[in-house]
């Protein structure tokens, strides 16, 4: 029983890592879920029985997925998809993007799958707590970006980010809508930027619909964006990022994959020396910041630079004492 558990488990994980991260090779995924290059395929090949098919896309250098059956829901009761609505917003907590989002929509079909008058109250209740409290996000900013990434329609929005006075306008070719650290955020060209951005859905004020249709380029690939982020922030172009973590911090970086360009190399005196390759470097110092003084910048010299200030900041902030104002 127990070892069929960890199998299933495995199974999941394996599923999510093909659809968020399709760059990963088959050595990486080897190494995160600890198996076998046997073991990998044995499960690939589990997988293909259960309907999901995936295979390495050798020009691309990536998975590509070739099926993903349908399962029938007729039979779940009213109990069962009201719980599914529940875990859809709990679930938006952990942070996980593939998870997150596949629940999301799989919400959506239960909810709107409900015969009347149940299924009003379910889409008001989907509306309230799982998109407006779990992600943040208006039901109506939602429908009209998913209908205009369906329509290749161009965009206005009003934007308000949280630091500005007042919001701002912005022409937006919308490409893709995601999830990632615990928002929705939708990408595409911003046109008076002149460059592709995203944009956090809870900051958007109103959405105006234009005649203009746009195509996306060729060279867009919103996967091969995302493989550089260390978290949010993706791009084309990298920075190399370089941490040393003390020996008690070590065991908590080498257990996970933080990122597939991580290289770890262990220094004297059980230190180890963290490089990535990411798009936003700032993201990996915010990261930093969390293990305290088990962590310490080295690299590039202007992150290193931003760090001690920040660090002299939270120094003089605790040296004035408590409630010092």
């Amino acid at each position: 029983m127990k070892s069929r558990l960890k199998k299933s488990h495995r199974l999941i994980r394996l599923i999510s890592n093909i659809k968020s991260e399709p760059y990963l090779t088959v050595e990486q995924l080897v190494k995160i879920h600890r198996i076998s290059r046997a073991q990998f395929y044995k499960d690939k090949a589990a997988l293909a029985e259960l309907g999901f098919e995936f295979s390495w896309d050798r020009r691309r250098r990536r998975f590509v997925i070739s099926r993903v059956a349908y399962c029938p829901v007729e039979n779940l009761t009213l109990s069962e998809r009201w719980a599914l609505l529940m875990a859809a917003r709990q679930l938006s907590a952990s942070g996980d993007y593939s998870l997150s989002f596949e629940v999301l929509n799989a919400a959506r079909k239960l909810a709107a799958g409900l015969s009347d008058p149940i299924r009003e109250t379910a889409v008001s209740l989907f509306n309230d707590l799982v998109l407006r409290e779990g992600y943040g996000c208006r039901k109506e900013v939602m429908n009209k970006i998913s209908m205009a990434i369906f329509e290749k329609r161009r965009i206005i929005l009003t934007y308000k980010k949280p630091l500005d006075s007042q919001p701002e306008r912005e022409e937006l070719d919308p490409y893709h809508l995601f999830f990632q650290d615990r928002s929705l955020y939708v990408e595409g060209y911003a046109c008076l930027r002149r460059d592709v951005r995203m944009f956090r859905l809870n900051r958007i004020r109103d959405i105006a619909f234009t005649p203009i249709r746009f195509s996306i380029p060729d060279d867009y690939d919103f996967g091969k964006r995302y493989r550089n982020a260390f978290s949010v922030f993706g791009g084309t172009t990298t920075q190399r990022v370089v941490v040393r973590f003390t020996a008690h911090i070590r065991p908590y970086i080498e257990e996970t994959l933080w990122h597939h360009s991580q290289v770890v190399t262990i220094e004297n005196g059980g230190f180890i020396r963290f490089e990535v390759q990411v798009a936003e470097p700032r993201e990996v110092l915010w990261w930093a910041f969390r293990w305290g003084a088990g962590a310490e910048i080295l690299e590039p010299a202007w992150l290193r630079e931003k760090a001690k200030c920040e660090v002299e900041k939270m120094a003089g902030m605790y040296g004035r004492g408590s409630g010092s104002g």
